[in-house]
C-alpha cells in the first residue's frame, strides 16, 4: 500500500513539474508575440481596385488649366466619335500615360506630399465653399459596381442646352446636379476599364425601382436624365490617371454646369483627375483562362483510330 502511494506521489510531481515547464513556455511565446498577429492582413477580392480621385478648384479662364495641361494629355485613349460629343456639350477629358505634366502637379498640390495608401473610403458630398482648393479621397470598387461621383451643388434651376446625336433639345431642371456614374472593370492584363456616365439628377428624393442581379429592390433617390452618349471609357494601368474638365468656350453647356461655381460672387472651375491607384489582379486564378470541360473530357478518352489500327493487326 506504501509502495501504491509513493507511485501516486511521484506521478502528480511530474505532472505538475510538466504543467510549470509548459506553463513557461506558453507565457515567452505571448511575450514574443507581443506587438505581432499572426493572422494575414485582409486582402481585396481579385476583382478590386482602388481610385484616387482628386477634386481641384482654380479661377475661371486660368491658362495653364485651360491650355498648357490639356496639351500634354492623351485624348486617344477615348473614342473620337466619344470625344467629339463631350466637346459639343462643353466635356474635355485626356489621360496621363506616364510623368505628371507639371500644370496638373501645380494644380494638385503634389510636390512634398506622398501619395496615401490604405482602404478606400467613398468620397462624400461636397461643400464647394467650406473646402480646401484640393480635395483627396480613395475609392474602392469592386468590377460592375456603380458607384455616384457628385460633381456639383445642387442648382435649384439648372437650364441646359445638350447636344445629341439625334439633334440639339433643351431642357430646364429643378433642384438638379451634375453627377458621374462610375463603374470599373478588369482587363485579363491586368489592367482596368474605367466608365464614367454623365447624368443629371433633379427633383425630390423619393423611393424608386431598381433592378440588379436578377432582382427588384426599392431604393431613395431622385429622378435621373442619363446621357448614354457622352459615355466615357478609358483603360487604365496603375498610375495612370484620367482628367475631366469642361471647357470655357460653352458657357451652358453641360460641361460647364458640372464642372464651375460661384464662389464669393465670382465663378471658378473644377478639375477632376482619377488615379487608379492599385489592383489586385490574380492572373493565375483568371476565369477567362480556364479550360473547357469538354476539352478535358475529350483528352482523356481514347481515340478510336488507334482502336481499329488494333483490331487490323490481329
Amino acid at each position: 500500500m506504501s509502495g501504491l502511494l509513493r507511485a501516486l506521489e511521484q506521478a502528480s510531481v511530474a505532472a505538475l513539474a510538466a504543467l510549470v515547464i509548459l506553463t513557461g513556455g506558453g507565457c515567452q511565446n505571448m511575450i514574443q508575440l507581443a506587438g505581432h498577429t499572426p493572422l494575414r492582413p485582409v486582402q481585396m477580392s481579385p476583382d478590386s481596385s482602388v481610385l484616387e480621385v482628386f477634386f481641384v478648384r482654380f479661377p475661371y479662364g486660368q491658362p495653364e488649366a485651360n491650355g498648357d495641361l490639356w496639351n500634354e494629355l492623351d485624348a486617344q485613349q477615348v473614342a473620337p466619335e466619344v470625344q467629339q460629343r463631350l466637346a459639343m456639350n462643353g466635356f474635355r477629358v485626356g489621360v496621363v500615360g506616364g510623368q505628371v505634366p507639371v500644370a496638373l502637379a501645380k494644380l494638385l498640390e503634389l510636390r512634398g506630399k506622398p501619395v496615401p495608401h490604405g482602404q478606400g473610403q467613398e468620397v462624400r458630398s461636397c461643400d464647394w465653399e467650406a473646402e480646401p482648393r484640393v480635395q483627396r479621397s480613395h475609392w474602392q470598387l469592386r468590377a460592375g459596381a456603380r458607384k455616384e461621383l457628385l460633381c456639383s451643388d445642387v442648382y435649384e434651376e439648372l437650364p441646359a442646352l445638350v447636344c445629341e446625336p439625334r439633334g440639339v433639345w433643351g431642357e430646364t431642371f429643378t433642384r438638379a446636379q451634375g453627377v458621374l456614374g462610375v463603374e470599373t472593370s478588369s482587363e485579363r492584363d491586368g489592367r482596368v476599364r474605367l466608365r464614367l456616365v454623365p447624368e443629371v439628377q433633379h427633383g425630390e428624393c423619393r423611393m424608386r425601382y431598381t433592378g440588379s442581379q436578377g432582382m427588384l429592390r426599392i431604393e431613395p433617390g431622385r429622378s435621373r436624365r442619363t446621357f448614354d452618349a457622352m459615355t466615357i471609357e478609358a483603360t487604365l494601368s496603375p498610375g495612370q490617371m484620367l482628367v475631366l474638365g469642361g471647357m470655357t468656350s460653352r458657357p451652358g453647356s453641360l460641361g460647364h454646369r458640372f464642372f464651375t461655381l460661384q464662389r464669393d460672387g465670382k465663378t471658378e472651375q473644377k478639375l477632376l483627375v482619377i488615379r487608379l491607384a492599385q489592383t489586385q489582379h490574380e492572373p493565375l486564378f483568371d476565369p477567362d483562362q480556364a479550360l473547357p470541360l469538354d476539352v478535358l473530357v475529350e483528352a482523356e478518352e481514347p481515340k478510336p483510330a488507334a482502336q481499329g489500327a488494333k483490331k487490323e493487326e490481329d
